[in-house]
């Protein structure tokens, strides 16, 4: 059998903040930060689409992602 594992993303949300898990990565959301409010928006509508943005950033693709998003969307609007 050839598997192929993916990282799953796991959010668990404390008094403190929110811990966000992807693959073997671990990143926390403090209640000062910015990102912290639209986490709490994002949990409270089930919309994890924020979360992946922000693993992302915090590993430096932000700019890459944000192009290739861009990309695919233009990529529907023209139908390409």
């Amino acid at each position: 059998m050839n598997e192929k594992s993916t990282p799953r993303l796991t959010v668990f949300q404390s008094e403190c903040g929110i811990t966000i898990s992807f693959g073997d990565r671990t990143y926390f959301i403090d209640q000062t930060e910015a990102f912290h409010n639209i986490a709490v928006k994002a949990l409270e509508m089930n919309d994890y689409i924020p979360f992946y943005v922000e693993v992302a950033r915090r590993e430096g693709k932000g700019e890459e992602f944000t192009n290739s998003l861009k990309h695919e969307i233009e990529k529907k609007v023209t139908g390409d």
